[in-house]
């Protein structure tokens, strides 16, 4: 995902893992309205100081690296996932973290420098919440709380959850509506969600839509929230990045022609979900190719493992890729 100024308008680019790479566009008015919203969200116990794993290319990082903290008044540390916190951080006593799933196990090993703070947000945002979000919340107990954030690069914000139990249900934002001309749900009341609002982005020469259907499957519980049950298709979603698993399927399919590849979605203890692949091979040329092809994904969007499936008179293979 990329992002550039057009004009009076912010362009952001998404990375093209499932389809062609979209551009959608919002104006510098639905960016400091989604920010005030997320200030209200996330700063009402006083922030001093933003730390934030979420690249600004996304919409996320750039709302809570740049648009927040500018609002606030207050410095944004941009972080990464493959150091522990600067000692910078241990100096704020309220710090408000934008995080991705990866982000929390990164956190875990850096609570003594988080250990001097009276007041820790922590922000998730539209990615099954991982199991080490919730071990790091009891780790730093009252004195931290979690926001979620619902929403995509095409709706922005559409709703937000509190409870940090990761299973609860969502709030629409004070902004966003349920459309009237919403699809009809099935006979389990699950139907694709559907919403109205002012800061909806548009695609370059079309005018701002009045609503968007998102690929999330979910059930109404009250007039302005809703429970999720998953998302529609074969989409998973990796550290942020939206994954099209019947796309990474054809890519392998074409790479390697005559092996049968299925990509299975799998819950993973520190992205939340993730995906493997499976082979219906144990021929070393063909999984040399297979793995090759694998590597050549974009790194986002690589699977945890492959799992060769050799004849019933062969022992089991698995081999993590690398």
């Amino acid at each position: 995902m990329s992002v550039r100024l057009a004009g009076p308008e912010v362009e952001f680019t998404t990375s093209g893992s499932t389809g062609e790479p979209q551009r959608w566009l919002r104006t510098e008015q639905q960016i400091e309205a989604e920010a005030g919203l997320l200030a209200a969200l996330c700063a009402a116990d006083g922030v001093d100081g933003v730390i934030s794993y979420a690249p600004p290319r996304h919409l996320y990082g750039h709302l809570l690296s740049l648009a927040v903290p500018r609002l606030l008044g207050v410095p944004c540390l941009q972080a990464g996932l493959t150091v522990p916190l600067t000692r910078a951080a241990a100096d704020w006593r309220r710090p408000l973290i934008a995080a991705v799933p990866a982000a929390f196990a990164v956190l875990a090993r850096s609570l003594p420098r988080l250990a001097a703070a009276e007041r820790i947000t922590l922000v998730h945002s539209s990615a099954v919440l991982p199991p080490a979000a919730l071990e790091l919340l009891a780790a730093l107990g009252e004195r931290a709380r979690l926001v979620e954030l619902f929403g995509a690069t095409e709706t922005g914000l559409i709703a937000t959850r509190t409870g940090g139990d990761g299973d609860g249900d969502w709030t629409l934002a004070e902004d966003t509506d349920f459309a009237p001309d919403g699809p009809e749900p099935g006979p389990d009341g699950v139907r694709r969600l559907r919403i109205t609002g002012p800061r909806l982005a548009r695609r370059p020469e079309q005018p701002a839509p009045t609503a968007a259907e998102t690929g999330d499957l979910v059930s109404v519980v009250g007039p302005r929230t809703f429970r999720w049950h998953g998302r529609g298709g074969r989409l998973v979603k990796i550290n942020g990045v939206r994954v099209d698993l019947d796309l990474v399927t054809a890519r392998l399919c074409a790479a390697v022609p005559g092996v049968a590849i299925t990509c299975r979605p799998e819950p993973d203890p520190l992205r939340g979900e993730w995906y493997a692949v499976h082979a219906g091979t144990d021929d070393p040329g063909l999984l040399a190719a297979l793995r090759e092809a694998v590597r050549l994904l974009p790194a986002a969007e690589r699977p945890r493992a492959l799992h060769p499936h050799p004849p019933l008179d062969h022992p089991p293979l698995d081999q993590e890729v690398r």
